[in-house]
């Protein structure tokens, strides 16, 4: 009986289904609180990172879909002639590969 239960069934770890989307730090989620926008982003899922990300406030990341996934990210934020940074951590929950999620110090959301 225990074999046939193991036949029938799929681990936790063989069942995830992976896929990447776009990890965007806009400014209206309260990223840049003190001022400027993100211009620079170092991050890192579960699955996924990246040394370093220039030029805009988006990364693209592979996750686990349906799925908690913790997002670490060092967020770099340009104001006037210098930078500062913070960390950012959370937990998201993407649904569909190529999906966007928007997130800040406010929380995060999805389309």
């Amino acid at each position: 009986m225990l074999l046939g239960g193991m036949l029938g069934g799929q681990s936790a770890a063989q069942a995830t289904t992976f896929g990447w989307v776009y990890i965007s730090f806009p400014t209206w989620l309260g990223n840049c609180e003190s001022g400027g926008k993100v211009t620079g982003i170092v991050a890192a899922t579960d699955y996924w990172s990246t040394n370093w990300d220039w030029g805009d406030d988006l990364v693209y990341g592979k996750v686990a879909l349906g799925q908690r996934n913790h997002v670490n990210a060092t967020v770099y934020c340009n104001k006037g002639p210098g930078y500062y940074r913070y960390v950012f951590r959370d937990d998201v929950v993407p649904t569909r590969n190529n999906q966007t999620l928007w997130v800040g110090a406010a929380g995060w959301t999805r389309n």
